[in-house]
This record gives C-alpha cells, sequence and structure tokens, in this order.
C-alpha cells in the first residue's frame, strides 16, 4: 500500500464510522415536528424566527411573562396518543389563563418507542396549537427511546392584574366556572368539551379569564387539575392560607354524571375564582356574555385553614387541615 493509499483509507473509514454515530442518525427523528408543525410561527421576525435553531426566537413582550410546564400522564400517553398531545397544549394554555395571562409560543418533549405512536401524539399537538392559535417552536424528539412520554411547556404574558390562588381571602366566594358541554373520555376521568367544540368558542373561553381580571370581576383563579375540583379546592386553601366550605349542594354535575365523578374529573375548562360579595353581579355577566359556561357558587372562604365538605345543614366532612402539607407551597409569611 502506498502511502498516498493509507490516509485516503483512514479517512474513508472516519467517514464511515461518523455516519453510523448515533446521536448523528438520531437527529432523523426531529422530522416528526418538522413535518408536524409550521416552519415560521412569527414571520414578521425574518428567517433568525424559523424553527430549527438552537432555540426560538419569540416576539418580545410589554409585560410580564408566564411559564408553564406539564408532565402528560404515562397511561394516557400510552393508550390515547392524539389525545395526549391534545391535552399537553390544553392543559398549560388554562395554566396560563388562569393567572390572567394570554400565551405566546408552546415547546414539547416528546420520547417514544415508535415513529407511529409519536406522529400521532405529534398529531395532537398539531391540533391543538391550530386551534388555540398558539404556535408550537420548539422541543426534543427522542423516537428510539425505551419509554413512551410527553411534557409540554408554554410561555405567556399577562397585563395584569395577575389572577394567583394566594390572593384569595377569608369571606371570599368560591365561584366554579367549567364547561358542562362535553363527556368522558373512555374510561378516563377526563372530562372532553374541547375535541369537539367549535374553535371560535374555545379561543373566547380562554380569553375570558384575562378579562376578568382586567376588570376586577375575580381576583385569585386556580385550574382545575388532575387533582379534581376537591383536590384544586385544598391546593388553593394551602397557597392562600384560607379555609373554604365547599356546598356540595351548590355543584350540579350534567345529567347522567355521578357527583363523586365530577368532583374528581379533570375538565377541559374549569377553574376556581375566589372574588368578593360585591363583585358577583359583574362576573355573571362577564360568564353569561362568554356563552356556553357554568358559573356557580359553592362556597366561601373561612379564616380557618381547612377545607370541608358540606351536605345540607349538618352534614360536614373535613378533606384537608392546614396542619399537614399538600404540595407544600404555603402561604407566605
Amino acid at each position: 500500500m502506498s502511502s498516498q493509499q493509507e490516509p485516503a483509507r483512514t479517512l474513508s473509514a472516519l467517514a464511515g464510522r461518523l455516519r453510523e454515530l448515533p446521536g448523528l442518525r438520531g437527529k432523523a427523528d426531529i422530522q416528526g415536528p418538522a413535518a408536524a408543525f409550521p416552519h415560521q410561527p412569527f414571520p414578521d421576525l425574518g428567517p433568525a424566527a424559523a424553527l430549527g435553531d438552537d432555540a426560538a426566537l419569540l416576539p418580545p413582550a410589554a409585560s410580564p411573562l408566564l411559564l408553564a410546564c406539564e408532565g402528560l400522564h404515562p397511561a394516557l400517553v400510552a393508550d390515547d396518543p392524539w389525545f395526549a398531545g391534545w391535552c399537553g397544549v390544553l392543559v398549560n394554555l388554562s395554566d396560563i389563563a388562569a393567572m390572567g395571562g394570554r400565551p405566546i409560543a408552546v415547546v414539547n418533549s416528546l420520547w417514544c418507542r415508535k415513529a407511529s405512536h409519536g406522529e400521532r401524539i405529534l398529531a395532537g399537538l398539531r391540533r391543538a396549537s391550530e386551534v388555540f392559535g398558539v404556535p408550537v417552536v420548539g422541543g426534543h424528539t427522542n423516537l428510539h427511546s425505551p419509554y413512551d412520554a410527553l411534557s409540554v411547556a408554554v410561555l405567556g404574558t399577562v397585563a395584569g392584574p395577575v389572577l394567583s390562588a394566594r390572593a384569595a381571602r377569608p369571606g371570599d366566594h368560591c365561584h366554579l366556572l367549567i364547561d358542562p358541554a362535553g363527556a368522558f373520555r373512555g374510561t378516563s376521568l377526563c372530562w372532553d368539551a374541547a375535541t369537539a367544540a367549535e374553535p371560535g368558542r374555545l379561543r373566547r373561553q380562554q380569553a375570558l379569564l384575562p378579562a376578568l381580571a382586567a376588570d376586577a370581576s375575580v381576583h385569585a383563579a386556580k385550574d382545575i387539575s388532575m387533582g379534581g375540583l376537591v383536590g384544586t379546592a385544598a391546593m388553593v386553601c394551602e397557597a392562600s392560607g384560607c379555609g373554604l366550605h365547599l356546598d356540595l349542594e351548590a355543584i350540579h354535575p350534567p345529567e347522567g354524571v355521578e357527583l363523586e365523578a365530577w368532583l374528581s374529573c379533570f375538565p377541559s375548562f374549569g377553574f376556581l375564582l375566589a372574588a368578593r360579595p360585591e363583585q358577583q353581579s359583574r362576573l355573571a355577566e362577564r360568564v353569561a356574555a362568554c356563552g356556553g359556561l357554568l358559573l356557580a357558587r359553592v362556597g366561601a372562604f373561612t379564616a380557618e385553614r381547612r377545607l370541608v365538605l358540606r351536605q345540607g345543614v349538618e352534614e360536614e366532612e373535613e378533606i384537608w387541615s392546614g396542619e399537614a402539607p399538600l404540595t407544600g407551597f404555603g402561604a407566605l409569611s
């Protein structure tokens, strides 16, 4: 072998190994998101804002930012991948809305064993992005994972006032705001009032919470999460340092739905609101103007740090006491 052939063979071998580098071949997984999402979510910002760069370039914000992140339940990701993708966007939008904010952009982290499974998740993400008008601007994709998992984050902005669960005070009324026009998704406790709804209706709902904050119809709110209505109520109590007497007779499930299921479910649009008694009429007017939503006064916040379920005049049961932490994020001293 000549001295000239040896470097060429060495280079060829090196190139062959580099072509097979797992980190390089794995980049092909990104073809899924590249096919799923529009490449220029913010055309006015030019080519630097196109998808595929190291970070997403976003429009400047004139007000404080909100950042929310959710991991999707493994069973949902495994059994209903399209809906998991949809929910990844929806639940974060509700978190942004709960603080009186409006969403700007979505990112996600997707891990799947099969590309076909990932495609269904991405399809759900894209549909929610289109329906709610919030672009997916980046993320991470691995289609050679030993497990299936999805996490989604949303960046938003809040012009104020900010709605914080910590702002609930003794004497406030607790209101349930929820979309009852739906059904349970399969055998899960997910109350789906969104996937078949008209997009304009869903966008009006998402815009309602910032409007309620802006005109002082409410001053505290929390999105009803996987903990259900009762679990969310306990989180509001912990964060605010208040108690809450929850009146079960004021909570009316949709026809055919048992009360326990309604108290336990994760609704696609559901919030607990805190408002002073004098705010109630303005709140009711705002909600009625949005259309299709149920607003019910379901209790009152108290100075005693405990969540109590009441049924009738005399029956009551304590669900949570402030003596023991729930999440660990209690009232600020």
